[in-house]
């Protein structure tokens, strides 16, 4: 108990380190996704530009429609110039301005500085709408005296959802811009690409999250935009580069932090592995399995069990005893005499009736069917059916299963408790260590190539390692004791010979009432129609019907089409189961920065309704 205690605590402490160093924030998803969005933005001479925006709607819901708002402060106004549509991969289709509600029209507000747009298309769980607006906004660069200067957001903090595989790309009225800067703020896993060959600059991010903005920061010479009207006569080339330095280098430390902090983790996470992989080990090897004598196997074993069918099929499958080995309890009972069993028409129907000759102890769940299904001590089994269709409180469900416990408390004395006990233990350490190991892989994989390429082939070796080991601590673990070997061996066997029944001329085995005893068993294997056709063939019909009084009646003088004891088994299992209970500084191409540069734009945003 004390080591257990330990490796829980182990385990506890590193679940601790895992939520601290990785968790993230849990985010209702919503009824649609926009992926991929994407901007372009083509500057002109005269300092306005023309806005392309592009998104995709993927629907998991109804909805009517989609939004847009562009936010117009901090600029000389703006207006739409346009847009259109393609519905699930479809030809793109101008939409057209219109208040009547219709699929493709759309509307446009400009008021409280924005442009906002309600575009109607019906949409429903699986469909796509690609959706393109066209913007003209008016003086979004600033000529200085030393610079020109874009400060913006290009997008807004006001969409509602997250924006996937993001790409804006702003491109100038000139190439070959020497002198082209420009900084990103926003996500820190961004990354912008200066192109100053093709005046070009292309910011790229997997994700922005709703409620999060991208801002754009651009410098370049004023020749660039020589037709812009919207001057100041002042200097801001060093204000800038200055306020992008520091803010870059606020950007660049957080991002050491985070690596830092994600580094640490890891480490701390691997350490945490091994510690609780060696805790492991050294619990195993302070825990080692009981060792019995095993017997010589038994290919073909002709005695019959020693044990009853229920706990012959429970020791041998290692599980609790199923409704073929219950059929095998009620052929028993039958051989013995207890119940009566006789093929009987109900309705239109083939079926068999159950009769108690004598007090039915030895079977609890025949003894409650004979109490509460029973009519003068008999029942069918499409009565028994019947009665389990009607059972909303699962009262035959608890017979059978009060009746397995009551069998597997029979196996108990030949099964060794602690070694199972151990291969449960070494199967859930076993597991557990290696989905660890393959989260340690996963987490590595979002740090370095060189990291991840090392945990991943130290990983694996490491599972490799720990199953062969696993798998022969196994093997060498025996879940029974001295005497359940020997009875599963012989029983084992017994069963391959029933299996094996084709090739044995049954008659010489023994005789009838030896296959009388037999029988039972071979129900409880779900083998005794095979045998009782093998009957058939090796004894005459004379001997069949003379000393085969029990069960000739059940498995020989039927119209059944089909297989005796399949059918026995199916009535049962119908019964039970339809039994329910109700239940960069620089300027250049590098990561975003984080903070603002306060660009206009911070308004903008969409969704949809």
């Amino acid at each position: 108990m004390k080591h257990r205690g330990m490796f829980w605590g182990l385990l506890g402490l590193m679940t601790l380190l895992v939520t601290i160093a990785f968790s993230q924030p849990i985010v209702a998803a919503a009824d649609y996704t926009i992926d991929p969005y994407q901007m372009h933005i083509a500057v002109l001479k005269n300092g306005d530009a023309n806005v392309t925006q592009t998104m995709t709607y993927r629907f998991d819901d109804d909805y009517h429609g989609v939004y847009n708002n562009q936010d117009l402060r901090g600029i000389k106004g703006g207006q739409l110039t346009g847009v259109a549509t393609a519905f699930n991969g479809g030809k793109l289709t101008a939409a057209q301005q219109s208040t009547a509600h219709t699929d493709n029209t759309y509307q446009v507000n400009y008021a409280d500085q924005n442009a906002k747009v309600k575009l109607y298309h019906r949409a429903s769980d699986g469909d796509k709408l690609k959706v393109v607006y066209h913007y003209h906004l008016q003086g979004v660069i600033t000529n200085y005296r030393d610079t020109a200067e874009l400060n913006w957001r290009v997008i807004g903090s006001n969409w509602d959802v997250d924006l996937e595989n993001v790409k804006v790309v702003i491109q100038l009225p000139a190439t070959r811009v020497k002198q082209l800067q420009a900084w990103t703020h926003g996500s820190l896993s961004g990354y912008t690409k200066v192109d100053k060959t093709r005046g070009r600059v292309t910011m790229s991010l997997a994700e922005n999250p709703s409620g999060s903005f991208v801002e754009s920061h651009l410098l370049f010479p004023t020749s660039v935009t020589a037709a812009n009207t919207n001057v100041k006569d002042e200097k801001r080339k060093a204000t800038v580069q200055k306020q992008e330095a520091n803010l870059a280098e606020q950007a660049n430390a957080k991002r050491k932090q985070k690596q830092q902090r994600a580094y640490g983790g890891f480490f701390a996470f691997v350490a945490v592995i091994v510690v609780l992989g060696l805790g492991f080990w050294w619990w195993l090897w302070r825990h080692p399995a009981n060792r019995y004598p095993h017997p010589i196997p038994a290919n073909h074993f002709f005695d019959v069990p020693s044990v009853s069918p229920a706990l012959a099929e429970s020791l041998v499958d290692f599980k609790s005893p199923n409704t073929d080995a219950l059929s095998g309890e009620i052929l028993m009972a039958v051989s013995k005499h207890e119940i009566a069993m006789e093929p009987v028409k109900d309705g239109r129907h083939q079926t068999f009736k159950l009769t108690k000759l004598v007090p039915v102890v030895a079977n609890s769940f025949l003894q409650k069917c004979f109490t509460r299904v029973a009519e003068d001590d008999s029942f069918t089994l499409l009565e028994l059916q019947k009665y389990g269709k009607r059972d909303k409180k699962g009262r035959l469900s608890k017979w059978f299963h009060t009746w397995q416990e009551q069998v597997n408390d029979l196996a108990e004395p030949y099964q060794d408790a602690g070694n199972i006990k151990l291969r449960q233990r070494t199967m859930l350490g076993t597991v557990g260590l290696t989905a660890l190991i393959s989260i340690a892989i996963g987490i590595s994989w979002t740090l370095t190539p060189v990291l991840s390429t090392g945990t991943t082939i130290v990983g694996l070796l490491a599972m490799v390692v720990l199953w062969i080991y696993t798998v022969r601590r196994y093997q060498h673990t025996d879940r029974n004791n001295e005497a359940g070997l020997i009875q599963i061996n012989e029983i084992g066997g017994f069963r391959r010979m029933l299996k094996d029944i084709g090739h044995f001329n049954t008659a010489e085995i023994g005789d009838l009432i030896l296959w009388e005893q037999i029988l039972p068993y071979a129900a409880a294997f779900g083998l005794a129609q095979k045998v009782a056709n093998k009957l058939a063939v090796d004894f005459s019909a004379d001997a069949l019907t003379d000393n085969f009084v029990v069960f000739y009646p059940i498995f020989y003088a039927t119209d059944f089409s089909g297989s005796i004891g399949n059918a026995l088994n199916d009535s049962i299992s119908s019964a039970i189961q339809t039994s329910t209970a109700a239940s960069s500084s620089s300027g250049g191409s590098g990561g975003f920065s984080g903070g603002s540069s306060g660009g206009f734009g911070g308004g903008s945003g969409g969704g949809a309704f």
